[in-house]
């Protein structure tokens, strides 16, 4: 009896350490930028200012790509040349404030976005960063503040409604943050990032909507698989265990480095005693990631429960060689040692 109880909570823990974040790196599509490309245009810009020397619009110009290159000094040198002539357009110091922003300099690009703001109140660009700003140093209700500004001046702006929805998110107010993202959708049915978050959050309130918004995300990135394991973390919560090891098997088709994924489908297969299966999927997650303790407990509570008291010792011990500490694999081991 007192074996079968420390199984239960071995078991238990081997469940509780099936990761409920995403961890794995969506591979995002980039494009490259062409360095012939790249040296034509600047050769061209650097033609047109020999010509016009006191063109401001070319040494922002300039400046705007030296920040696509993310050449921050060059950028900001050639900024201040153009404000240096012309200081009264508010796209300019909205491209200022790009590059301070870019260069962590939050209060730089602070001042500059207002000052841009006072010379065009109606810009909404200028207005969206000022909310985005604000969010991004955590001051939630001047960020909100302004995306009503937004509103205002656009009421079908989807952007805004999600702004509004992460603020509310991270202010703790996720009432709020679900009707504003759902709103986001409403106005853009493509919006990936806002059901993305409804997925997120209707996962964390036990709510079914989340598999129809993760759905919805996949419609528009099919491939992307930390969404990918959101989701079939969500089937595995709920039960639906076929249903989450085909999604698992999907995302490893993409990534075979993920190692949650593959962790994950070594628990479904302790839950189905498909023993043989689970060794080989905990086997698979080591290989992706050796110097994770939790691979080597997952395959060593299952050595365990098949009666293979050895095989199970020497993945415990190599456990706690990667993680001394690492409480799950000390209990295991000590109830092979009572044993």
């Amino acid at each position: 009896m007192k074996s079968l109880l420390v199984n239960l909570i071995l078991a238990i823990c081997l469940w509780s350490m099936a990761s409920c974040g995403n961890n794995g790196t969506a591979k995002k599509a980039t494009t490259p930028v062409s360095s012939d490309s790249s040296s034509v245009r600047l050769d061209d810009l650097n033609a047109k200012l020999k010509e016009k020397p006191g063109s401001a619009e070319l040494y922002e110009a300039r400046a705007k790509y030296y920040l696509d290159q993310k050449n921050l000094t060059a950028s900001l040198a050639d900024m201040k040349r153009a404000m240096n002539i012309d200081s009264s357009k508010a796209t300019s110091f909205l491209t200022l404030a790009d590059i301070f922003f870019a260069m962590n300099k939050t209060g730089l690009s602070k001042q500059a976005l207002i000052k841009s703001h006072l010379l065009d109140q109606k810009n909404p660009e200028c207005i969206m960063k000022l909310a985005e700003l604000y969010f991004y140093v955590r001051k939630y209700q001047e960020s909100l503040n302004y995306l009503d500004e937004a509103l205002k001046i656009d009421q079908f702006n989807a952007k805004a409604y999600f702004m509004k929805g992460m603020n509310f998110k991270e202010a703790g107010d996720t009432a709020k943050a679900l009707s504003s993202f759902q709103t986001a959708v409403e106005q853009d049915n493509k919006y990936y990032k806002a059901y993305v978050q409804l997925g997120l959050i209707c996962a964390a309130q036990h709510n079914r909507l989340a598999e129809e918004y993760y759905a919805d995300a996949l419609r528009l990135q099919p491939a992307n698989t930390e969404v990918l394991y959101d989701y079939a973390k969500l089937c595995q919560d709920e039960g639906n265990y076929p249903k989450a090891t085909e999604v698992y098997k999907h995302l490893l088709s993409i990534d075979k480095t993920f190692f949650d994924a593959q962790y994950n489908l070594g628990v479904l297969a302790v839950d189905r005693k498909d023993y043989p299966e689970a060794i080989h999927c905990f086997s698979d997650a080591i290989g992706i990631n050796p110097k994770n303790a939790k691979g080597y407990f997952g395959r060593g509570y299952t050595y365990q429960v098949m009666g293979q008291a050895q095989n199970a010792a020497a993945d415990y011990k190599y456990s706690l060689t990667l993680d001394p500490e690492y409480g799950p694999a000390k209990d295991a081991l000590n109830q092979l040692k009572t044993n």
